[in-house]
């Protein structure tokens, strides 16, 4: 498999790629406003990210096909996209326990949007997670803890790093959706799989040796500590204005999951799996939808190189998702729909 080439790679204006590197953060202000005017006005986040940025990605036409090396970067620039993430998660986070505790503010029809708005902040949470439980410094690997804790997804960076990277494209990885297979039915067999997963890999890592020793457990006790904290600030109805919010989440980050490698499987040959490669994700590169989700349309060189998301390469080989990832997950919500468009890129029928 070849990737391309630096020389062949064009390389747009490092200020302009470090400054919509934040792009994400929009999401807080046009929350702070929607809060502000209240009634339908809640529901600009919404439109920015289902509305306004699929139109900006269609109406200019720009892709996120950018090549970029660390040295590039300036130390201040590396040290600002750093923090990009850690902030998010800390906004995301103080927000979401801000509404929990603010709730009488709004009517029942406003807190209907503010669980779809931050629902979807909570979705690309998962994307500032994801490059948090990758990073190497300490205080990346405190943040991703305390943010996958209250994404209620504690294992992630266990089933991450030690099943989905190692069996991506095969049978073996709950995270890879089959050919045919619907959302529906991806949600309910990753969802327990995964967990189920990383129970067997703790209690073979432990060994017996105590339940004090074992992850899964002590992610347990986190999520009932957490979900105690929450009813302590926020009484019953903002514990369960989280829960809601999470649940929303939690079908964002896997319809991302299932959109990545959709029946992109690896051949078996002499009884072992071909090594990962660009052709087994699928990759978007829509600018504006791009930027607001931490590159994570860059999946394929993500898996090759496992570089940080403002490094990420566009691979030639991998197949092309036609527009970015929130009309996407819009699509694969409809079963027929997203079959009809995906799989004759598969050469596979819309069964």
């Amino acid at each position: 498999m070849e990737s391309l080439s630096p020389e062949s790679q064009t390389k747009p204006s490092l200020n302009r790629h470090v400054m919509f590197c934040f792009l994400p953060h929009a999401l807080f202000v046009l929350l702070a406003l929607g809060v502000w005017g209240g009634g339908w006005w809640l529901l600009l986040p919404i439109v920015f990210l289902q509305v306004a940025l699929p139109m900006l990605d269609w109406i200019t036409g720009w892709q996120d096909d950018g090549h970029y090396e660390k040295a590039d970067f300036s130390g201040v620039q590396v040290s600002l996209l750093q923090w990009n993430t850690r902030l998010y998660a800390v906004f995301y986070m103080a927000s979401i326990v801000w509404l929990a505790m603010s709730l009488n503010r709004f009517n029942a029809m406003e807190i209907g949007i503010l669980i779809a708005v931050a629902s979807l902040m909570g979705g690309i949470g998962f994307g500032a997670a994801h490059e948090l439980l990758h990073g190497k410094e300490e205080l990346d690997q405190i943040t991703q803890r305390l943010l996958t804790t209250f994404l209620f997804y504690p294992h992630y960076k266990l089933i991450h790093i030690r099943s989905h990277h190692v069996h991506a494209g095969t049978d073996h990885d709950e995270n890879t959706a089959w050919l045919n297979e619907s959302i529906y039915s991806y949600i309910f067999r990753t969802i327990p799989g995964s967990m189920i997963r990383c129970c067997k890999m703790e209690a073979r890592r432990c060994n017996g040796e105590g339940l004090w020793k074992n992850k899964m457990f002590i992610y347990a006790l986190g999520q009932l500590a957490l979900l105690i904290g929450l009813y302590l600030v926020s009484g019953l109805n903002g514990t369960l204005f989280y829960l809601a919010h999470i649940l929303g989440a939690h079908i964002v980050l896997e319809s991302v999951n299932y959109i990545q490698h959709y029946g992109l499987m690896r051949r078996m040959s002499n009884g072992e799996y071909e090594k990962t490669g660009a052709e087994h994700s699928w990759d978007t590169y829509h600018f504006f939808s791009s930027y607001i989700t931490f590159r994570v349309g860059h999946h394929s060189y993500h898996h090759i190189a496992v570089k940080p998301y403002y490094l990420l390469t566009p691979e030639p080989e991998a197949p092309k998702l036609p527009v970015g990832y929130f009309w996407a997950i819009a699509m694969v919500l409809l079963p027929p729909w997203w079959r009809h468009v995906i799989n004759p890129k598969l050469n596979a029928p819309a069964a």
